[in-house]
Formats: structure tokens, sequence, C-alpha cells
């Protein structure tokens, strides 16, 4: 699967694409994963791996789907808006990261966990499904320290935001965690034949949310303008952003087991 990412990654540097800076980003979550796998962490560490690995599938299906749509199923509509987000220059590396975080864990996340653990065996995945997001956030979290090597001049902003703003992805990890749990309960208990249309209703939600990442709130005001200093200022050059996310990758951030 890390090769497969470096894929992505190698891509996305020769054609300058934004959409590396999310691949680097779960290019870490992998490594970390697979390392918690390694420690024991889980409780069942191979429902872990088969769990990681089917959770993985789903983004490289729409990254099939976005590229080659006349052989593969067009990718739903959460990732195509976190695609399409790639020709934006406007955004911050932060907004391209939680915008496939977004369609990630709020549509894939679930589907995966009923995939993974149908029926009556689903709610023995929960304390490992916890541990997963928990593992994911730790990874998230230590973004807010590395960009700051494409933002050096904005240091001491991160720096004053750091608390506030790891707090806040933290929040919203446990939140999206939360969402996607209820979203696998509710594909367990639906009927089977209900359960495409079950899926495509919560697509168009989620793409949905993927808004209120691209285009915060007018009557949030203090973040438009926090991003916009921060897009000014931030690093622009494509490649090398993904090149120094890319070795950031190889040392995932510490890991953490609860959120």
């Amino acid at each position: 699967m890390v090769s497969a990412l470096d894929s992505v990654i190698e891509w996305s540097i020769a054609a300058s694409c934004r959409l590396g800076y999310f691949a680097a980003l779960y290019k870490r979550i992998t490594i970390a994963v697979r390392t918690a796998v390694t420690n024991d962490v889980f409780q069942d560490g191979p429902r872990m791996e088969r769990f990681d690995a089917s959770f993985a599938g789903r983004y490289f299906d729409a990254l099939n789907g976005y590229f080659h749509p006349n052989q593969f199923p067009r990718p739903t509509r959460s990732w195509q808006k976190a695609f399409d987000a790639a020709d934006r220059v406007d955004l911050i590396i932060l907004q391209h990261m939680l915008g496939g975080i977004n369609a990630h864990i709020e549509l894939d996340l679930g589907i995966t966990a009923q995939k993974i653990a149908p029926a009556v065996k689903l709610p023995k995945l929960h304390d490992d499904f916890n541990t997963l997001n928990a593992v994911l956030a730790s990874q998230v979290n230590g973004v807010v320290d590395d960009i700051n090597q494409l933002s050096p001049e904005l240091a001491d902003l991160y720096q004053i935001l750091a608390e506030n703003e790891i707090f806040m992805i933290n929040q919203a990890v446990a939140a999206m965690r939360d969402s996607a749990w209820r979203f696998a309960i509710l594909l367990a208990v639906v009927p089977g034949f209900t359960r495409p249309l079950t899926i495509w209703v919560r697509d168009r939600v989620v793409a949905a949310q993927a808004d209120l990442i691209y285009h915060p709130p007018g009557i949030i005001g203090v973040i438009q303008a926090t991003l916009r200093d921060i897009a000014e200022k931030e690093s622009r050059d494509v490649v090398r952003n993904i090149q120094v996310l890319d070795q950031i990758a190889s040392r995932p951030a510490p890991i953490r087991t609860t959120l």
C-alpha cells in the first residue's frame, strides 16, 4: 500500500498537482497504522490490517475513477469535490488535506467498518475503530508543526494557533469518527437492497460538508481572514511542498491511541 501511495506522490510531483498533499498525509497515516499493528496496539491486529487495506482501497478506487472514468466507476461525489479542489490555488495545504479526510472518514470509514464486521460482528469492532481514528488524528496533528517547514515566516502564527488548532482537529476527527460509526450501524441494520441508496444519500451529505472546508461560512470572518493570511505567505511551490511532506511521511508523529 505504501508503494501505491508512493506512485501517487511521484505522479503528483511530476504533474505539480496538489493531490499529492493528501497522498503524503495518507502515507504517513498508513505507516503509523502499520506500526500500531506491529506494536499490538489493536485488540485484533489481523482484522485491522484487513480493515486498513479495504479502507485504502476505496481511496485508490476513487483515484482510478477520477483519472480513468471510462475504465473504472466514477468517484463518489465526496471524492470528486476533493479532487476538483486540487486546482484551487487559494486554498492552504491543510484545507487540501482536510478535504480528503472529510471524504475518507465521513463516507469511506463507515462503509469499510460494516464490510469488515457486518451485522452482529460490528460492536466487537468498536474499540479498535476508535483506536484507529486516534492514530489517524495523531498524524494530522503532527502536520501543524511540520507545515512550519513550508511556511517559516508563519511559524510564530502557527505557534500561537497550535493548541487551539490541534484541539479543533481533535474535535473534528472525533465528530467525524462518531458520525462514521453511526453510519456503519445504519448500514448494518438497513435491508441489503437499500444499502446502495443509503450510501448515495450519505455521499451527498458529505459532499455538501466539503463546502465548509473550501468555503468557510461568511459569519466566521476571523477564520476566513486567517486563511487568506496563511495562503498569501505559505509556500506556493507545489512540487517542493509535496517533496517535504513526503520526507515527513516517512517519520510518523508520536502515535496516540485515544482522542
